[in-house]
């Protein structure tokens, strides 16, 4: 067995699809000799599931056409549930092995203190320097898509939690490296994947394997790192001919690129309209009549202003945002699974567009695209129900409930009640919204200012939502948006 140089905290699909199958293509190709623990957050069947199956899974990429390849993957030795003191244990007394790496793959929502899994990770730390003292070295990183992720996480060790003593607070400071990260790979949950696509799937698998992980062949730029001190051990640089990148400069231009015109496809782009017109799944709302032409013009638009703003020499931010498009419509993958922590999402995809100096350069279709999507999301965000103030369910244009389920209930408050308000109403709740600079704000870099000072987007944004909460479907908006444009009278 590979000796354990990388604790994992989360046991997700995008985890395995992608650090881990990196790990495993690395000890295949003898270019490093180490293996993965894995903790679960939350329950123990992915846990228990690695240790029956001695941490061997298959990764199965896909596309609706059909199967195009199985691989198994042996990067993980050993796994145990976080969910438990006995677990917790098991996972801190990995600690005396000497460590490369700790991955952190959970979403937006864990990424705070008191989460279980920053809580985790702080006692961890303190551990791996309690063991090794403060000589010693090792890399942190954040799989989840927050802009600069790896500097949130730093900024939360050292300044939300308790200093356990100088000499850990110095070490954190200079001997973590805490890596800025962009990943990007489509992994649907296992019952979104086509019942054909499965079937075949165990027909080539030899055995039982409960942590099949299927996804899309891997993208251009899977994963970039941002090692700025040169500190990694795990040598993912040697994948550069999969479409890994590390680098020793600031990869936030990427970051960007990957959270405005990858990410927004999905929030604002698509999975919203979808859901309240009663789609359920991406691909498909992605491939409606309606929807398809307008999510292009959509992401056309933003690529003209990101690449205006953020240039990447060499790289295309329109045939990089397309790309993504055509993509999603290639994979069935479930809107509900997309439609969770909003308000991180429009602050992280939507509000730069909205502060944008190119803003004004952009088409009159396009500001009218983009406002009715940024509406269709807070119009998705709106409680139903006014009666009680703890129930967080919207309802779509078909009728159907659905529970809100983003943790932030700031926005969902200021919309409760307002089905069937008039526009003076919807004017002073979304100014109440746009003003309010900590919702617009980065973790890491304040703004001093909301998003109420593009007068423009405030117009438009508040004649869409103002229709969408008073009887007009998001499909009926779109319709008119296409034919006849917008006017603020």
């Amino acid at each position: 067995m590979r000796p354990i140089k990388i604790l994992a905290i989360g046991a997700g699909g995008l985890q395995r699809a992608l650090t881990h199958k990196f790990v495993h293509i690395l000890n295949e190709r003898n270019l490093y000799n180490g293996g993965i623990f894995v903790g679960q957050p939350r329950g123990t069947e992915k846990a228990d599931a690695f240790n029956r199956q001695n941490g061997i899974y298959h990764v199965v990429t896909f596309d609706l056409s059909g199967i195009h390849n199985i691989q198994q993957v042996s990067s993980v030795v050993g796994a145990t549930t976080l969910a438990t003191e006995t677990g917790r244990a098991q996972f801190y007394a990995q600690t005396e092995n000497p460590l490369d790496l700790i991955l952190i793959g959970v979403t937006e929502a864990g990424i705070a203190k008191g989460e279980l899994a920053m809580d985790v990770l702080d006692e961890t730390l303190y551990r791996y320097f309690c063991q090794h003292g403060a000589d010693a070295t090792l890399c942190v990183i954040n799989t989840d898509n927050l802009r600069n992720n790896g500097d949130v996480i730093r900024d939360i060790l050292c300044n939300a939690y308790p200093k356990r003593s100088s000499d850990y607070a110095g070490w954190l400071e200079t001997n973590v490296g805490f890596l800025n990260e962009m990943g990007d790979r489509l992994v649907p949950q296992v019952y979104a994947v086509p019942d054909e696509i499965q079937a075949a799937a165990r027909a080539q698998i030899k055995g039982q394997d409960e942590l099949i992980t299927y996804a899309e062949a891997l993208p251009a730029m899977p994963l970039v790192l941002e090692d700025l001190d040169d500190m990694l051990r795990v040598p993912f640089s040697e994948l550069q001919d999969d479409g890994v990148i590390v680098s020793q400069e600031s990869i936030e231009p990427y970051h960007d690129w990957k959270l405005l015109l990858v990410n927004s496809v999905h929030v604002p782009g698509i999975t919203h309209k979808g859901t309240l017109s009663g789609i359920d799944y991406v691909n498909e709302a992605a491939s409606h009549p309606t929807f398809a032409p307008h999510l292009e013009r959509l992401m056309r638009g933003y690529a003209e202003i990101i690449a205006a703003d953020i240039p990447i020499a060499g790289k295309s931010a329109k045939a990089y945002t397309l790309e993504f498009v055509d993509r999603i419509r290639r994979v069935k993958d479930d809107n509900a699974r997309i439609n969770i922590i909003e308000t991180v999402k429009l602050r992280e995809r939507a509000a730069d567009i909205v502060r944008s100096p190119n803003y004004d350069a952009s088409t009159e279709l396009f500001k009218s695209d983009f406002a009715y999507s940024f509406a269709t999301v807070l119009r998705f965000l709106t409680p139903h129900a006014v009666s009680s103030l703890d129930d967080y369910r919207g309802i779509t244009d078909i009728g159907t409930e659905y529970e809100i389920r983003d943790p932030d209930r700031t926005i969902q408050d200021i919309l409760r009640g307002a089905y069937g308000a008039s526009q003076i109403d919807v004017k002073g709740r979304i100014e109440s919204i746009f003003s309010n600079a900590a919702l617009w704000s980065p973790s890491v870099t304040a703004w001093p200012t909301g998003l109420d000072g593009n007068q423009d987007f405030m117009a438009r944004f508040g004649q869409y939502y103002h229709r969408l909460v008073n009887g007009e479907t998001c499909l009926a908006v779109l319709k008119s948006i296409a034919t006849r444009g917008f006017s603020d009278k």
